[in-house]
C-alpha cells in the first residue's frame, strides 16, 4: 500500500455544494469562520451579542436607521410594536400598534413611516419634537393574511407595496396604486437596481402555496412597470442589491440566486433537502462590509438545517463569490423549527439580527471590533480518494496553525464510513504550539475530519492548513468488506 498526503492551504472556496466535490479551498459545512480577511487561513468571527435585554418581546421584521434625521434605530415586529435603542444603547419600545404584524417600515424625509393591515402611519419629525400618526394613509388592500407591505424609499418619493398595488407618495400627494399589478400577486419585497423600483412578488399566504413569482421594474414616472420577469423557480422571499446585481431567495428550497434574465442559481443552502421547506424574511436580508447576509430562517421544517446568518460573497473579485455560515444567534442554538430570524440590518460597523428562540425573543449586535465566537467548526469534504469501494488506512490528521496565544486552543475530530458524530481528541491549548497532530490507525472506505477552533479570551487561532495521511490499498486490490 502507498502512503499519500492530502494537504488543504486555502479555505475560500465556502460550503461545497456536494458532500465529496468542491473547487479549491472548499469545505462540507463550517460554522463562524472568519474565511475573507486572508483567504489562505480561517479565524474564528466576532460573536454576537444580545443587546435588547428583556425590552424586546415579540420577533423583530425590520430594521432601520434614523440616519441622518436622529441618531436613533428603529425595530419593528410581528405584535406590531415599534421598538428603538438609542446612540447609547438605551432600549424602549415606542408603541404598540393595533391591526398590525408589522408589514414594512422604513425612514424617508425625517420621518420612519409603518405600514399596518390597512393603513400607514408615519413618526416624526425625528429631528424635532416627534409623534405618532397611525393612520396618516388609510384604504391600503388588507395585508392581514400575508403580514407583508414593504416601504421603500425611491428617488425622491416613498414606494409601498401592498397587495398587488403600489403605493407612492411624492412628499406631496399620496396615489395608493400609482402601479396595479396582475390580479392575485402580492407584494413582499422592495429594492432599487440602477433607475429602477424592484419589485419581488409571490401569490397564497404561505411561501409554500406556490410555485410561481414575478419581478416587475418601474422608473418611477411611467404610468405601469417598465417590464417584468417571471420566476417559475417560486415566490418571492427577499430581494437586495448586490454590487447592483439583483441577489434575491425564491421558492421553498433555500435555493440562492444572482441576476434575474436569466436567473442564475449559485446554490442552495446545506442540509436543504427535497422534502423539507424554508423561507427567509424580506428584512432578513442586507449588505455589510462588502457581503451579503442572509437570516436563515423565518420558517421550516428541516430539524437539521442550520440557522443564523449566512454570508455570501469574497474577499475581492479577485475570488469566487461563497457562501458561509458567519454568525449563530447569541443563545448559540442554530436548530430547530422553533428557531427564527425575522431580520437583518447591517448598519456602518454593527449587523443587527432580530431573533426568536423558542419562546425567547431579541436583538443581537455583531460589531467588527467584538471578541471572537468561542468556537468555530471546519468539516472537510467525505473522502474516498476517488474509490469508495476500496478500504483505506487513515494514518495521521495534522494542523497547521499560529502560535496560540493564551485562552486559544485547537481540536481534530474524524469520521469512518459516515459514522453519526466525530471522535474528537483532546484539544491542544499549549501556548506557542503551531501544529496539533491526532495520530490514527483506522480502516475506511470514506473519511472525514474537522477542525475545531476555540477561545476564551478576546483573541483567535488561525489556521493555515490541514494535512491528512493514509495508505491508499491499492495492494488489496478490490475489497468488498
Amino acid at each position: 500500500m502507498a502512503k499519500k498526503i492530502l494537504n488543504q492551504k486555502y479555505f475560500f472556496g465556502g460550503i461545497a455544494p456536494s458532500e465529496k466535490i468542491g473547487g479549491m479551498g472548499s469545505y462540507y459545512f463550517g460554522k463562524g469562520l472568519n474565511i475573507f480577511d486572508e483567504p489562505s487561513n480561517m479565524s474564528i468571527l466576532p460573536a454576537a451579542s444580545k443587546v435588547s435585554g428583556s425590552t424586546v418581546t415579540d420577533l423583530v421584521k425590520w430594521i432601520v436607521s434614523g440616519s441622518p434625521y436622529d441618531t436613533n434605530k428603529y425595530f419593528y415586529s410581528e405584535g406590531g410594536k415599534i421598538y428603538k435603542e438609542t446612540s447609547g444603547g438605551s432600549w424602549s419600545t415606542l408603541r404598540t400598534i393595533a391591526n398590525s404584524s408589522g408589514q414594512g417600515l422604513e425612514i424617508h424625509d425625517d420621518y420612519l413611516y409603518y405600514t399596518q393591515d390597512t393603513q400607514i402611519g408615519r413618526y416624526g419629525p425625528l429631528s424635532g419634537s416627534p409623534s405618532f400618526d397611525d393612520d396618516w394613509q388609510t384604504g391600503l388592500n388588507d395585508t392581514s393574511t400575508t403580514n407583508f407591505a414593504p416601504i421603500k424609499a425611491f428617488k425622491e418619493g416613498l414606494a409601498v407595496g401592498h397587495g398587488n398595488y403600489v403605493g407612492w407618495w411624492d412628499g406631496s400627494v399620496w396615489n395608493d396604486d400609482i402601479l396595479v399589478l396582475p390580479p392575485g400577486l402580492q407584494i413582499r419585497s422592495l429594492d432599487v437596481i440602477d433607475e429602477f423600483l424592484v419589485i419581488g412578488t409571490w401569490r397564497g399566504t404561505a411561501i409554500t402555496d406556490n410555485e410561481e413569482g414575478y419581478v416587475f421594474f418601474w422608473d418611477g414616472s411611467s404610468t405601469t412597470f417598465n417590464y417584468f420577469v417571471s420566476i417559475p423557480e417560486g415566490g418571492c422571499n427577499a430581494i437586495t442589491n448586490t454590487k447592483n446585481r439583483l441577489f434575491s431567495i425564491w421558492g421553498s428550497s433555500g435555493n440562492l440566486f444572482i441576476n434575474y434574465n436569466p436567473l442564475q442559481k449559485i446554490q442552495q443552502l446545506p442540509k436543504m433537502t427535497m422534502n423539507t421547506y424554508m423561507e427567509v424574511f424580506p428584512g432578513a436580508i442586507t449588505n455589510w462590509k462588502n457581503l451579503t447576509c442572509i437570516g436563515v430562517s423565518a420558517n421550516t421544517d428541516n430539524t437539521s438545517l442550520e440557522q443564523g446568518i449566512y454570508i455570501w460573497g469574497a474577499k475581492d473579485d479577485t475570488y469566487q463569490e461563497v457562501l458561509n455560515f458567519g454568525f449563530p444567534i447569541s443563545t448559540g442554538t442554530t436548530t430547530g423549527t422553533t428557531l427564527k430570524i425575522g431580520a437583518v440590518k447591517g448598519l456602518g460597523n454593527n449587523l443587527y439580527v432580530g431573533w426568536r428562540d423558542d419562546t425567547t425573543y431579541g436583538v443581537d449586535k455583531i460589531t467588527n471590533s467584538a471578541s471572537p465566537q468561542s468556537s468555530a467548526t471546519w468539516e472537510s469534504l467525505i473522502f474516498d480518494d476517488e474509490k469508495p469501494y476500496k478500504i483505506k488506512q487513515a494514518l495521521a490528521i495534522k494542523v497547521t496553525h499560529h502560535a496560540l496565544a493564551s485562552g486559544e486552543s485547537i481540536q481534530i475530530g474524524y469520521k469512518v464510513d459516515r459514522a453519526s458524530s466525530y471522535t474528537t481528541m483532546t484539544a491542544n491549548s499549549t501556548v506557542g504550539d503551531t501544529e496539533t497532530v491526532f495520530k490514527l490507525n483506522k480502516r475506511f472506505k470514506e473519511f472525514q475530519w474537522e477542525v475545531i477552533l476555540a477561545t476564551t479570551g478576546s483573541t483567535s487561532p488561525t489556521v493555515t492548513s490541514t494535512t491528512f495521511e493514509f495508505l491508499d490499498g491499492e495492494e488489496e486490490g478490490e475489497i468488498s468488506g
